[in-house]
């Protein structure tokens, strides 16, 4: 995508069990010049994301939840007040957009062609980044308000794709809360470790049993499935397209969760598979692999279909 800045690291952040969050597993506050630049978003008046779609103001869910960890962030790094204020006003606005279903509390998104999906989807993954952040609201606001909203997105991680959310299981029974809920699974990687987050933050604020039990399941579900996602010279972003990864997230999506998920669990395997990428992002001839497959990959796709 034009405007990206490979030079960026988004590296792992603040790693920790405690009851008292503090920052985000993954350090994705540089990449707030994405938005602030106008690379994936352009900010209204009151400092909230959205982009043009159709020649219309669009509003998407995920990019003002991603944009409040940031501006939290950056407010545990400078305690500059203005970052706050903006992670405030987000939370603000994901009130007042918040829609009940089914006794859970949910954020829909817009139709997505690449994935096939209309109007009104949920996601897990965005729905797991806003327990992290409706979580550090509720430390930092000390309002019980925000711990309800908790409660109600928690109910969404119970609900099946083919009743209209998210979850579903395997041909191996293994659990996954899908970013993107299409009838035929898709098991995006970096959606579901998302998601996980989330789930692990509840656990760390409430100690939760019913959390440690489906963080403990997804990380069984990473386990048994992580190499599917790996191509000798890259790594693949799901399991229903196999698409190849970009650059920019070979480096600062899928080798830092790797880490972060090693650094969480202490499970070798993470780590095997991060120091893997990290030498594949770093060998010239695996690059121009990769280089080579987008542009092949796709037109041999094609022909299957």
């Amino acid at each position: 995508m034009a405007g990206i800045d490979n030079s960026l690291n988004l590296g792992p952040g603040y790693i920790s069990m405690d009851s008292v969050l503090g920052k985000y597993y993954q350090n994705i506050s540089p990449a707030i010049v994405h938005i602030e630049n106008g690379v994936f978003a352009k900010l209204d008046d009151e400092g909230i994301p959205y982009y043009f779609g159709d020649g219309n103001i669009v509003y998407i869910p995920v990019l003002v939840i991603q944009y409040a960890l940031m501006n939290y962030d950056l407010f545990q790094d400078t305690r500059e007040e203005s970052y706050i204020q903006v992670f405030f006003k987000c939370v603000n606005w994901l009130e007042d957009n918040k829609e009940d279903f089914n006794g859970s509390i949910v954020w829909r998104s817009k139709a997505n062609k690449q994935y096939n999906l209309p109007d009104g989807w949920i996601s897990g993954m965005y729905q797991g980044q806003a327990l992290s952040v409706y979580l550090r609201a509720y430390q930092q606001f000390d309002d019980n308000k925000y711990l309800k909203t908790v409660t109600g997105i928690l109910k969404s991680f119970e609900i099946d794709v083919k009743d209209g959310g998210f979850r579903r299981n395997d041909e191996q029974n293994c659990l996954w809360f899908e970013e993107y809920p299409t009838s035929t699974p898709s098991f995006v990687l970096n959606g579901f470790i998302y998601s996980m987050f989330g789930i692990l933050d509840y656990y760390r604020v409430t100690k939760s049993e019913e959390a440690l039990k489906l963080w403990n399941s997804c990380v069984e579900t990473l386990k048994k499935n992580l190499h599917k996602y790996d191509v000798w010279y890259w790594s693949v972003y799901d399991q229903l397209k196999k698409q190849l990864v970009t650059y920019y997230y070979q480096k600062n999506v899928h080798i830092p969760l790797m880490k972060i998920m090693f650094q969480l669990t202490d499970y070798e395997l993470f780590n095997t598979f991060a120091v893997k990428w990290e030498k594949s992002l770093n060998n010239s001839f695996h690059r121009f692999i990769t280089k080579i497959m987008y542009r092949v990959k796709p037109r041999i796709t094609r022909k299957k279909i």
